[in-house]
């Protein structure tokens, strides 16, 4: 007997707890390609396009939506009720459509449009752009999350994801100013081992967000190679947030040998690939 549970209570719970990582288009495994990661609109630049691209064999439908979030001095993002964003865009940033097809193998767009409301505050607004996949006309749909077998029972779960894209909307002049406050030794576990690891504090201040990749580098002595032994993609400061917490796993095998010189940096991605935001150099002690 072969069961297929794609009841709507599975889709629904997997909708909320499945989050993606969006780097400059989404993996290919989450059925959509999603470009760009971020969008940022200014009085400079009020238009923008995101493409969506299917690279599955069968057509996909998604539906658009504004939904709020908050980031967490941990890095999470905390999901918010309607009303509870002070600086949304909802009201100032259109986008078309708000359903969208995707045949297989083929690209659409999505339009955004800012008209900024008279007297606007300068400063920095946000809102995410969530693209959530509809199920197919005659169910099923989604990519499969579980498979298994129980009491001589076959099943499968399919889950239908939904991604959010930050859309910023940046009035007037501002900056920001971000710094590596801390770093501090840490571990964590790896198959049941303990490996090293770091624990980076950031600082941000400014009117605008950042946002970029923390690469530690270690050379192990004066005039030896200096290598990359970690990288962490993805690291938002958002405007509400003015510190935050980071512990980064290293390359497997590394040690923090005594009297090796270590370097992290922060360094920004997207829209600010090149600059570098903040940066730490210090020698672990004998």
């Amino acid at each position: 007997m072969n069961l297929n549970y794609r009841a709507q209570t599975f889709r629904r719970f997997a909708m909320l707890g499945v989050v993606a990582l969006l780097a400059c288009w989404v993996p290919a495994q989450a059925d959509i390609l999603i470009s760009p990661q971020r969008v940022i609109l200014s009085d400079k630049s009020r238009q923008a396009v995101i493409s969506l691209h299917n690279p599955g064999t069968t057509e996909r439908t998604y539906r658009l939506e504004w939904v709020e979030r908050r980031l967490t001095d941990s890095g999470e993002l905390v999901v918010l009720k309607e009303g509870e964003n002070p600086r949304s865009i909802a009201k100032m940033v259109r986008f078309s459509p708000r359903r969208i097809s995707v045949p297989p193998g083929q690209t659409q767009t999505v339009r955004l449009d800012y008209r900024p409301p008279a007297g606007l505050a300068p400063g920095e607004y946000r809102s995410h752009l969530r693209i959530g996949l509809e199920p197919p006309a005659g169910g099923g749909g989604g990519t499969e999350v579980m498979r298994g077998e129980k009491d001589g029972m076959t099943f499968r779960i399919n889950a239908l994801l939904s991604f959010a894209v930050p859309v910023f909307v940046r009035q007037g002049d501002g900056s920001v100013e971000a710094r590596i406050a801390a770093v501090e030794p840490a571990t964590f576990q790896r198959d049941g081992k303990p490996e090293a690891a770091l624990k980076v504090t950031l600082t941000r201040s400014g009117e605008f967000s950042s946002y970029g990749r923390l690469a530690i580098y270690q050379q192990l002595q004066a005039g030896g190679p200096v290598e990359e032994i970690s990288e962490t993609g993805g690291v938002a400061m958002y405007a509400e947030v003015s510190s935050q917490q980071r512990t980064v796993s290293l390359r497997p095998g590394t040690t923090l040998a005594p009297g090796s010189w270590i370097r992290v940096t922060y360094e920004g991605e997207g829209a600010e690939r090149g600059q570098i935001f903040a940066e730490k150099v210090f020698r672990i002690a004998n």
